[in-house]
C-alpha cells in the first residue's frame, strides 16, 4: 500500500503595484484581478433535450485596487485611457521555494472612490480600471492572455480566436 501524497496550496505571500513603471510598495493595500468570463446564451433547437450554453465572447475585464496613498498622479489619471498597471506576486507552499507571479494589465481609470475622512483614520481609496489587456504569468509561463483591441485570446497556451481573426481578415 503506498502512502498517499499531497501538497499543501501555493498562497500569495507578498506583492506589488508599479503604475507605469513607478513602484507603489508599502502604499497598495490590495489589488483584486479582473474576472475571465464568458458571455453565453442558452440554445434549444428541435431534437434537444435541454438548452446547450453557446458561447459569444467575453465579459468585459473589470480590476479595482485599494491605495493608502493620495497621490495626485494617480489622481489625475481618472478617464485617461492606455494606463499600464502590473502586478507582481510572490506564491509560496509550505516548504517550497516561492514562485513569481507577473500580471500585465492595461486600461482606462474609470472610477476613484475616496475614503471616509476622519482624524487618526486611515485614508484610501479604490479604483476601478476597465481594462483592454490582460495577462498572467507564473514561474515564466504564460497562462493567460487576453487583448480585447488585437481580438487576441489565449488560455492554457491556446489562442481561442486565431481562427476567427484569419477568417475575418486580421
Amino acid at each position: 500500500m503506498s502512502t498517499p501524497t499531497f501538497a499543501l496550496p501555493r498562497q500569495l505571500k507578498a506583492f506589488n503595484l508599479y503604475f507605469d513603471g513607478n513602484s507603489y510598495a508599502g502604499r497598495c493595500d490590495s489589488i483584486t484581478l479582473p474576472k475571465i468570463a464568458l458571455t453565453t446564451e442558452d440554445h434549444r433547437a428541435g431534437g434537444m433535450d435541454a438548452p446547450k450554453k453557446l458561447e459569444l465572447g467575453m465579459e468585459a475585464l473589470t480590476a479595482s485596487i485599494t491605495l493608502s496613498d493620495y497621490d495626485p498622479a494617480i489622481i489625475s489619471l481618472i478617464g485617461v485611457d492606455g494606463i499600464a498597471l502590473v502586478a507582481r506576486g510572490a506564491v509560496q507552499r509550505q516548504g517550497a521555494a516561492a514562485e513569481a507571479v507577473v500580471v500585465n494589465m492595461r486600461g482606462m481609470l474609470t472610477e476613484t472612490e475616496f475614503s471616509e475622512w476622519k482624524p487618526g483614520g486611515k485614508s484610501t481609496k479604490t479604483l476601478t480600471y476597465e481594462l483592454d489587456y490582460f495577462r498572467y504569468r507564473q514561474v515564466d509561463v504564460e497562462y493567460v492572455e487576453i487583448d480585447i483591441i488585437n481580438m487576441v485570446r489565449k488560455i492554457g497556451g491556446v489562442d481561442q480566436l486565431a481562427t476567427q481573426r484569419a477568417a475575418i481578415g486580421l
